[in-house]
């Protein structure tokens, strides 16, 4: 995997033998999520090469963070919110995110994680 995409990974799901579905995965996206900020200032607003930082309106009491975080990234991704989900991190800054079942299509591996840091730097909130 390249450098230019470290904070994101794919991961094959296993499938049946006897079946030959198209191949799905699991995208994990490492994140740095800031609770607490304004709703003006609501969204991705950088992406390193380790961490997309996030900020988010929400408190992080009662899991409202996380599902303000998922809710984010499946506007950006454009994926339903039920395929997202905090894997690592319940309760830290820094988490790790899982969008499930995703097809890569006939780009490749490569080709859809440049994809998918194209769609977050389009959504990054610019100053």
């Amino acid at each position: 995997m390249s450098n230019a995409t470290q904070f994101l990974r794919l991961v094959q799901n296993a499938t049946k033998p006897r079946t030959k579905p198209p191949q799905t995965y699991n995208l994990q996206i490492a994140c740095n999520v800031k609770p607490n900020a304004s709703g003006n200032r609501e969204g991705i607003i950088a992406i390193g090469p380790e961490k997309v930082d996030v900020c988010v309106a929400a408190v992080p009491r009662n899991g409202e963070a996380n599902t303000a975080v998922s809710r984010l990234f499946a506007q950006v991704l454009r994926v339903p919110k039920s395929t997202i989900d905090v894997v690592k991190g319940l309760k830290s800054r820094d988490k790790t995110l899982c969008v499930y079942g995703v097809e890569i299509g006939s780009e490749g591996e490569e080709g859809f994680l440049q994809g998918v840091r194209g769609k977050l730097e389009n959504a990054m909130i610019r100053k």
